[in-house]
């Protein structure tokens, strides 16, 4: 009975419905008055819910056995699940799929079913970062751990924390993803609600831990937990992976304890995609949209938005609907152009005010110290960071320059002495500002 139903939807069903949601299931009662069917997990039920499976198949079970058939669907733990589908988000509910018969009550972000290994275009800028992930995937809890991934936003880095989990997911493996402020959230709700032995099993139960935007963790207290959690995961060879959107050593605000830790193992950067990645990214989107484009119009939008995947995603998302409203087959280079106009309007110039917001954030102090008579290392060494990309990118005079940080034009002139001189010679300074150049030419676009 089963085997006709699978057939009948296979028949109706695109190919990643059928993989994702049918393929796990199991009959676990077939007569003609009624038709269990085991889910491994309560996942897999809501989901089908919500992509009107469990009404469809209902309705093919109506119509290949008998109109009063009744069809429920139940979770069970099935020992012969080899395959559970690997797109599963994995928190969010009570997972009773795994192998091992773990249960898991997790309130963190569930999986996108977009972000897995397969959709990850992989280039020259980031090819290093997606095979370590990989590694990581394949080998949790080894020689990498904890696997920090840093860089700019939209890149890519969530991405791959996801695919992780996703490909966890598929060998059985219980992962917990959760964005850092989430966490922060439920950190702060078990204090208060004496919940906190019970958050910190919840936590400790998984697998694998996928730490997202760690650069939002400023608070001592979370900071001391996370510490503690760290050293369980860690001597228990259990994954930790992290991203941020710095280098962690450039984050004041992370304890000198967790900073330490995470040299343990691997911290690698996700750049900016060059061309040819931005190529492949924009048929790779357009064919998970399922977008028809001429190859004019792929180059276009490769061309236009440099800096970040976010960036590609929006646009096609813009022509995507603009085509349908219109009812255009095929997106050209033409219609590109009309319909992304206003998002690829170029700025002349950056502001000075948009180079200070930026630099106080990224080097993590306040917009008001860059201006003030505070000579510490860290500030000063911020003010000359941002009086140098001001004459890189603001086309103000030094003497202009110099009056917005309180400071005359040859104090302007040695600043960008000096940093020209560090970028060249201290590693981390070039990063800080290769980052910093990177968000300001984000600005233009």
């Amino acid at each position: 009975m089963w085997k006709k139903i699978k057939e009948k939807l296979k028949a109706s069903e695109n190919d990643y419905l059928i993989k994702a949601f049918i393929n796990p299931l199991r009959p676990i009662k077939e007569s003609e008055e009624e038709l269990v069917i085991g889910c491994p997990s309560q996942q897999i039920i809501t989901l089908l819910e919500k992509n009107k499976l469990v009404h469809k198949i209902s309705q093919v079970a109506r119509d290949l056995v008998s109109p009063d058939i009744a069809v429920r669907f139940i979770v069970k733990k099935l020992d012969d699940l080899e395959n559970i589908q690997p797109l599963l988000p994995l928190s969010e509910a009570v997972e009773e799929g795994t192998t091992r018969g773990k249960q898991h009550k997790q309130k963190g972000t569930p999986l996108s079913t977009e972000y897995t290994f397969s959709t990850f275009v992989a280039g020259p800028s980031n090819r290093d970062v997606y095979e370590t992930a990989l590694a990581v995937a394949k080998h949790p809890g080894t020689n990498r751990n904890p696997l920090v991934i840093y860089g700019g936003t939209g890149l890519g880095k969530t991405h791959l924390l996801q695919a992780i989990g996703a490909f966890a997911a598929s060998k059985n493996k219980a992962a917990c993803y959760v964005p850092a402020q989430k966490l922060i959230n439920e950190f702060y709700k078990a204090m208060s609600e004496k919940g906190m032995q019970k958050f910190q099993e919840t936590l400790l139960s998984f697998d694998l831990l996928l730490l997202d935007d760690i650069q939002f963790m400023k608070t001592p207290g979370i900071q001391d937990e996370f510490f503690r959690i760290f050293n369980d995961y860690h001597a228990a060879k259990k994954q930790i992976v992290i991203t941020s959107d710095r280098y962690p050593g450039e984050i004041r605000e992370i304890d000198d304890r967790l900073k330490s830790r995470f040299e343990w193992g691997v911290t690698i950067e996700i750049r900016p995609p060059d061309l040819d990645t931005r190529i492949a990214i924009v048929r790779k989107k357009a064919d998970l949209y399922g977008m028809a484009m001429d190859e004019e119009a792929v180059f276009f939008i490769a061309k236009n938005f440099k800096n970040n995947v976010r960036q590609i995603e929006g646009a096609l998302k813009t022509l995507q609907i603009s085509a349908e409203i219109v009812g255009r087959k095929e997106v050209t280079k033409d219609f590109a152009i009309d319909r992304l106009r206003d998002m690829i309007r170029t700025k002349t110039h950056i502001t000075i005010d948009e180079v200070m917001k930026m630099t106080a954030t990224i080097m993590g102090i306040k917009v008001s110290d860059l201006c003030s008579k505070d000579r510490s290392k860290q500030i000063s060494l911020s003010r000359q960071i941002a009086m140098f990309l001001s004459k890189k990118y603001t086309g103000m005079t030094l003497v202009d320059i110099g009056q917005r940080f309180g400071r005359d034009h040859s104090t302007v002139i040695s600043s960008i002495t000096r940093i020209e001189k560090m970028a060249l010679n201290d590693t981390n300074i070039r990063k800080i500002i290769e980052k910093l150049e990177r968000e300001l030419e984000d600005m233009k676009y």
